[in-house]
């Protein structure tokens, strides 16, 4: 059977990491009988100095289609992603779609539905979780922060135009494998090299330049459900957010 992997890139997350977990568990049935989907989900721990490795260890002993990749250093959420891209590509042969999120319980498992469905409707190769899309909303966020936030999305949108992105850095979001594979095939170990959040932004615009096709839906951002302090520096992302925008724009589709 076809799978679906979730991969989740995890720092310091031993407050939420089970829960969410277990929140996936709870929809393996309907993703496999209205999608034909198995339900797989890989877990990058990115060097934490909590007890998220050990949490991740009992849910691997726990469950038969959970995995638990592990960075001894904290390499940043660039590594993390990639290491799991890698993993995926190179050990889940059924993997039909990676769907990756933030592992801090702001994102909920139930709009994978609605990505699954757009992609069903659309062929979408990437289908993001917006917040910029009607009905979605945001809770819990500081207006510095929403600030910030339209900000990055005024400088991708000006500066990279990819038809139909209005969310260039939520970090929710579906994937076609085998569009990540193309792009893997095209850049390897350079397919993502930024080590921040803005490696959202890098690994959108290379699948763009790879031919990949993108749709969003809709959903709702909870940083109110969030434990623990954020791991994004504001005013240092915003500055490598411009210089990335103006690095891939030298790339050549």
């Amino acid at each position: 059977m076809n799978e679906l992997t979730v991969m989740l890139p995890a720092y310091n997350e031993e407050e939420n990491l089970e829960q969410l977990v277990l929140e996936w568990q709870k929809y393996a049935d309907e993703i496999k009988n209205r999608f034909g989907l198995a339900l797989k989900i890989v877990v990058t721990n990115d060097g934490s100095k909590d007890k998220t490795k050990e949490i991740a260890e009992k849910l691997e002993c726990e469950y038969n289609n959970f995995t638990l990749v592990n960075h001894e250093k904290n390499k940043g959420l660039g590594e993390a992603v990639k290491t799991g891209f890698l993993h995926i590509i190179k050990n889940c042969p059924d993997s039909k779609f990676t769907c990756i999120m933030d592992c801090d319980n702001t994102h909920n498992p139930k709009y994978v539905l609605d990505m699954l469905e757009k992609h069903k409707n659309t062929g979408a190769d990437v289908v993001i979780a917006s917040r910029y899309q009607s009905g979605a909303d945001i809770k819990g966020v500081s207006s510095f922060r929403l600030l910030t936030s339209e900000g990055a999305k005024l400088v991708y949108s000006m500066l990279l135009g990819v038809k139909n992105v209005r969310d260039y850095t939520c970090g929710y979001r579906l994937y076609n494998n085998d569009m990540l594979k193309k792009a893997y095939n095209r850049f390897g170990d350079n397919i993502i090299e930024q080590s921040g959040f803005t490696c959202m932004a890098e690994i959108l615009f290379k699948l763009y330049i790879c031919g990949a096709s993108f749709a969003e839906v809709p959903f709702e951002l909870r940083y109110d459900f969030k434990k623990g302090a954020s791991k994004m520096k504001v005013f240092k992302t915003a500055g490598d957010s411009i210089k990335l925008a103006i690095n891939l724009r030298k790339l050549k589709k």
